[in-house]
């Protein structure tokens, strides 16, 4: 009987460090999320907090740059195992925060810049490493666009993902903040810390890149709708119908987006890692991905025109 209330309290524990399944990438569900949850299980255990986590992953990352940039097929394989170790490292992180209730905008901040340390060791390490080859310079444009496509899709990810969860799971611990929100945040922190903080640095960093997700994201919306606040003026007072409806229109739109999620990328690295053809790696990311990419948009925007079709009852401002 001990065992099983064990067994039962080790699952809910999991299942709250989980963000909603509808939003989750696959990989991470069926594979990375359970492993990441032994890593901070175990960090929780000798008392470290996420940023430490954080630490690690991008050391793994970094680390796994350097055997892209030798390229050889035994170099390719430790250049995937470091980037899954990474991967799990990243994911633990955010776990332990919503275990232990420590989820923060410095630990956020510090998230997207282990990311971006990564991110920047491993598509300029392979192309360093096609370059010495070859002698040509077209790996460092190739990476350059596989980067910028990397990130265009990360930022339509976590956009609809974070909609969706506002809007369908209220009680949900991280939440869709305003332009306005971030302003706020930005006064209270010069106020305490002085203009010149690093603190204040992070925070003005956040903002500016709310700013770009808000301009990128636009294409998304119907051209009726510029933006989440279009349709949700007041995001708090959200009629229960007007949630259900949203996640019956909206979730497989939501889970099509997860499909080229930042985890989802990279694990395309390790797989073309593992297969021995990295070169294509560039191709498929510029290519594939971003006209998946197109398909998913067009039909978002189908969904949201589906959602119009009863304007007055479903608009927020129509029925404040």
């Amino acid at each position: 009987m001990k065992d099983n209330s064990k067994l039962k309290r080790l699952i809910d524990e999991y299942r709250s460090s989980l963000k909603p399944p509808e939003t989750e990438e696959i990989v991470n569900q069926v594979i990375n999320r359970p492993l990441a949850f032994l890593v901070a299980k175990g960090f929780k255990t000798l008392k470290r907090s996420p940023n430490f986590i954080t630490l690690w992953s991008m050391v793994f990352g970094v680390s796994s740059g350097y055997f892209f940039y030798r390229g050889s097929y035994e170099a390719l394989i430790v250049a995937a195992f470091l980037l899954e170790m990474m991967i799990i490292f990243d994911c633990a992180d955010g776990q332990l925060a919503r275990m232990t209730g420590k989820s923060s905008k410095f630990g956020k901040t510090l998230d997207g810049l282990a990311d971006l340390m990564t991110h920047i060791s491993i598509f300029y390490g392979i192309a360093l490493g096609i370059y010495v080859k070859t002698g040509h310079l077209y790996p460092f444009i190739l990476a350059i666009l596989s980067q910028l496509t990397f990130y265009l899709h990360i930022i339509f990810y976590d956009h609809f993902k974070n909609v969706f969860i506002h809007v369908t799971r209220p009680d949900y611990v991280d939440k869709v903040e305003t332009p306005e929100e971030l302003k706020e945040k930005i006064k209270k922190d010069i106020e305490k810390y002085g203009k010149n903080s690093i603190k204040v640095f992070i925070s003005k960093l956040y903002y500016y890149f709310y700013r770009i997700e808000y301009w990128a994201v636009s294409i998304g919306y119907p051209s009726s709708i510029s933006n989440f606040y279009d349709l949700f003026p007041d995001p708090s007072v959200i009629d229960e119908g007007i949630r259900n409806r949203y996640y019956k229109e909206m979730r497989v739109s939501v889970k099509l987006w997860s499909f080229i999620g930042d985890t989802t990328h990279l694990t395309f690295f390790i797989i073309f890692a593992l297969s021995n053809q990295i070169s294509l790696l560039f191709p498929f990311i510029i290519l594939a991905t971003n006209l998946y990419m197109v398909i998913v948009i067009i039909y978002q925007r189908f969904k949201f025109n589906e959602l119009g079709i009863e304007r007055k009852a479903f608009i927020q401002r129509e029925i404040i």
